[in-house]
């Protein structure tokens, strides 16, 4: 065995006791009456759990392989920390919502990404008993069974995982067939890839952006089981790129997955990566355009906000009240590291963005006057 293949193989029994543990952990805080919850920014929920797990996870993976990347959803991203040949990428709890609840469909979700390819995946539902672990090369199991994906050849008939209005909606070329939907779906993304590497359900799909974390173990679960998971547009799944999401996702078996990719590959959905570049270009030049102080040594005002869009072409909040306010700021430095501080939380949520506003000029309501600034 080369000794890459020997080093993953000890890295996925590394996942699976850790995996162990994390749901314990997990599941320790449900005996408990639950987790303390509050929301994120952009507004996902995270919960005390999702934390201590995260810690958990980070530790023990870190010290096992301090010489790989590390991806979580609850750590703030550092681009320059993954760019490793292979990567940690980890989701401590995956469906977040349905942990809250007391429902079972939620997940520990831990993977090895290498060179942008998902090569080792572990999921642990440890409320429904179910423990996922797939290697490239050595096929996908759950709790020790050998699993396939579906083998069906027509759409008709599908059973398909995804929002409950899709099928029905007006603006597809082409009227889907009759299809078995899953109601109610699972919360955790990672749980149904699961599904479908399992041969449960023909099909997954989001026409929506996905971090890697709710993606990468359950895409090489897909791939080892015999299936295919890609973009709607049947592109392949390229992991720790500049912005750490996929545009979409569909996963199904190999017979299946061609039909789905003509039926939806039109819908246009941007590529995450786009914003890298958007994203990088400020990051050289910005800082350069404006003086961190004035001449005079006076403080300019400088607030940092953000909130969910009506649309990411634009700058039209969806919802006023819902603003989030990160701070004040003296001078351009300080606002910009908190902007990018802010932004780097919301890679899982594409219509969320932040901006730095500049005042030049205050009125006070009371005399009229105005006051440059």
């Amino acid at each position: 065995m080369p000794a890459a293949e020997r080093t993953l193989e000890e890295d996925v029994i590394t996942l699976c006791r850790l995996a162990q543990d994390a749901g314990d952990l997990a599941m320790s805080y449900l005996h408990k009456g639950g987790a303390e919850a509050w929301n994120k920014t952009g507004g996902s929920p995270v919960t005390e759990a999702d934390l201590a797990v995260n810690r958990l996870c980070a530790a023990a993976l870190k010290t096992a392989r301090p010489e790989y990347g590390w991806l979580s959803e609850e750590t703030l991203d550092d681009p320059a920390a993954r760019q490793k040949s292979r990567v940690w990428v980890v989701d401590p709890i995956d469906g977040t919502k349905a942990y809250m609840r007391g429902d079972p469909d939620w997940c520990i979700g831990l993977a090895i990404v290498e060179d942008g390819e998902a090569v080792a995946g572990v999921i642990y539902a440890p409320a429904l008993g179910q423990f996922y672990q797939a290697r490239r090369g050595e096929g996908a199991r759950r709790n020790g069974e050998i699993l396939r994906t579906s083998t069906r050849a027509v759409e008709a008939g599908t059973r398909l995982i995804t929002n409950e209005g899709l099928v029905t909606h007006p603006s597809w070329r082409e009227p889907w067939p009759d299809v078995h939907l899953a109601r109610p779906k699972p919360n955790s993304t990672l749980l149904r890839l699961a599904l479908v590497a399992a041969g449960e359900w023909d099909a997954v799909l989001v026409l929506a952006e996905k971090a890697d974390w709710d993606l990468a173990a359950g895409a090489v679960l897909v791939t080892e089981a015999g299936g295919q998971a890609t973009t709607h547009a049947g592109e392949r799944l390229v992991f720790n790129q500049a912005i750490p999401a996929q545009r979409s996702i569909l996963a199904s078996g190999n017979a299946l997955h061609p039909l789905l990719v003509r039926r939806t590959e039109y819908v246009p959905i941007p590529d995450p990566q786009a914003r890298a570049a958007v994203k990088a270009a400020p990051e050289k030049t910005e800082p350069r355009k404006m003086a961190s102080k004035d001449k005079t040594g006076k403080q300019l005002l400088h607030i940092v906000f953000g909130g969910e869009l009506k649309d990411v072409t634009g700058v039209e909040f969806e919802d006023l009240s819902k603003i989030d306010f990160v701070g004040a700021f003296p001078n351009y430095q300080d606002a910009y590291d908190a902007w990018k501080a802010a932004a780097q939380r919301t890679v899982d949520h594409a219509e969320t963005r932040y901006f730095i506003l500049h005042a030049h000029r205050l009125l006070d309501p009371a005399t009229g006057d105005t006051h440059n600034v």
